[in-house]
């Protein structure tokens, strides 16, 4: 069999690696100590370089959108598949490699990057992928309305700290720096649009909640939540012994179950919202184009409403021959509540493999779509977050339930075997006994 020629970047890499190999070989035991603390410092330099090259090759990959030629929804789905990595890692990746390398604007013209003196400090193998993360995460916090050159004086200065800086202490400087760029906040962003709320699941079942909130939006909650978490009525003399920290987080779980208790969701025309597509039942089928609305008049691609008609209500219409309506039947769900329920009893959330998303922000998904005569049974469906939704029916991926579990079978680009994945996350560990 002949040996694959290879790309000059390939021999580097394989280059690369027999160096790794035969460091790996080597009887560490036997340098001295100062010798080994250098050979510390020069694979730190090293790999560090190493790191910014990664983010290079990266980059380029991204601008050229090669991608979508693997048949990958972005270049993040991409990596996520491919390198195994979290989402959160994925991102951080693409978009500190977009900020320290130069882009082609519309018009050819190139762009310099948006962090050029980490660029420089990272060839150097001076600053580690961490100091350009807090490096990039200072410079997007900056208002809008701050003079670019102020902009460029802050990352250099903060690549410049960066060199004789731990990424922790570098964080400090540039929230520091914040603090003396906008004292009074006065070139702060819209406000509304720096209002962010996010839950994260911790180890041990519960929730992180993370967020922020404008001056107003907090003044709101603030007034909600301390009118019902002041300290409880003494027992026996016995002072209310909860935290303030415990009482506006209970103060919170209580506004949210009194609001879903009243039922008091905004309605639209005398119905809670939702959202409404006329296609022909025939066009359903056959995935035609261009023959589906919203009841705005926007056109709609019938895969996108085969996707919303997954778990919909259902209104049978009889057209006359100009399309008027003749007859309107009762409105049916696709998937009654007994039938939602046990699907997210055996699914508890997102099915697709390496998701987390929760059972309740999830679509009820028919592996064969009714409107091909699948069956609305527990067999046939399961729970998908609505990228993940979209994923389905837009991709090459395919959705298949093997011994009663749904399974994800990934398209031949992204795994030749098409090896059936089945997501793990939601599993309930399994406890050693006795």
């Amino acid at each position: 069999m002949s040996t694959p020629t290879l790309t000059p970047p390939q021999d580097t890499v394989e280059s690369l690696a027999a160096g790794v190999d035969a460091l790996l070989g080597t009887e560490l035991w036997r340098l001295p100590g100062a010798a080994e603390a250098a050979l510390i410092d020069r694979l730190e330099s090293v790999g560090r370089r190493l790191e910014f090259a990664k983010l290079l090759v990266l980059a380029d990959f991204d601008a050229r959108g090669i991608a979508g030629e693997q048949k990958a929804l972005s270049t993040a789905a991409f990596l996520r598949d491919r390198l195994r990595i979290s989402p959160s890692d994925a991102a951080a990746r693409i978009r500190t490699a977009r900020e320290l390398t130069a882009t082609t604007a519309p018009s050819g013209e190139t762009v310099p990057p948006v962090l050029p003196a980490t660029a420089a400090g990272m060839a150097d193998g001076v600053l580690s992928a961490d100091h350009a993360q807090v490096i990039s995460r200072a410079i997007r916090r900056l208002p809008t309305g701050l003079d670019p050159a102020a902009r460029t004086e802050l990352e250099t200065a903060l690549a410049t700290y960066g060199r004789d800086a731990d990424p922790a202490q570098l964080a400090v400087a540039g929230r520091r720096a914040h603090a003396m760029l906008d004292p009074d906040g006065a070139l702060a962003d819209d406000k509304p649009s720096r209002r962010e709320l996010s839950f994260l699941g911790d180890l041990d079942g519960t929730d992180i909640i993370r967020g922020r909130l404008d001056a107003e939006g907090s003044a709101i909650v603030r007034t909600a939540v301390d009118a019902l978490a002041a300290p409880g009525p003494a027992v026996d003399g016995v002072r209310d012994p909860r935290p303030p920290k415990r009482r506006r987080a209970e103060a919170i779980i209580e506004i949210c179950r009194r609001f879903l208790d009243t039922g008091a969701v905004p309605m639209q025309g005398g119905e809670k919202p939702h959202l409404t597509i006329t296609i022909c039942f025939h066009d359903l089928q056959l995935r035609l184009a261009g023959h589906a609305t919203f009841d705005t008049g926007q056109p709609v691609s019938p895969e996108t409403a085969r996707r919303l008609a997954c778990d919909a209500t259902i209104i049978p219409m009889v057209l006359g021959s100009s399309g008027e309506p003749l007859d309107v039947g009762r409105a049916t769900r696709t998937i009654p509540p007994a039938i939602r329920r046990a699907v997210v009893a055996r699914d508890i959330g997102c099915v697709h493999p390496g998701c987390d998303i929760p059972a309740a922000w999830c679509d009820v998904h028919h592996c064969r779509h009714w409107a091909d005569f699948g069956p609305t049974a527990v067999s046939n469906l399961a729970l998908l977050c609505a990228k993940h939704h979209w994923n389905i029916h837009h991709t090459d991926w395919e959705i298949t339930l093997i011994q009663g579990k749904p399974h994800l079978i990934p398209p031949a680009l992204i795994d030749p075997e098409q090896r059936p994945r089945r997501n793990t996350l939601h599993d309930f560990p399994t406890l050693p006994s006795g």
